[in-house]
């Protein structure tokens, strides 16, 4: 339980905007790609795909605004990483979101 409290609580909005995010194939994919390195650079991030550069820096905006990524730069490079504390408050909180109903009562 004491994971748990760690956890820090995700608006619906957040949670939304997340879901939002990772709907998309590539930025699913993204996303495995810079959690399996730890951190990749943009030009990194780009190498792995067949997309334009225009459209890799559109799906990494994306994910950075969902909370999801989060940036360091170093010069004139920008390292991307995942923000692993909010995937696993992600991941903690959808069970409770939509968990079973609360029981409902007669004539309510």
């Amino acid at each position: 339980m004491g994971q748990a409290q760690s956890e820090r609580e995700i608006s619906d909005r957040e949670l939304i905007r997340a879901l939002k995010a990772l709907a998309d194939p590539t930025r699913f994919r993204m996303i495995q790609e810079i959690a399996e390195a730890g951190e990749l650079s943009c030009g990194a991030v780009a190498e792995r795909f067949d997309v334009s550069q225009p459209t890799i820096s559109h799906h990494l905006k994306i994910l950075l605004e969902a909370g999801l990524l989060v940036q360091r730069t170093e010069g004139k490079h920008h390292y991307t990483s995942v923000d692993r504390a909010l995937l696993g408050s992600l991941v903690a909180t959808l069970p409770r979101r939509l968990g079973a109903p609360a029981p409902r009562r007669r004539g309510a």
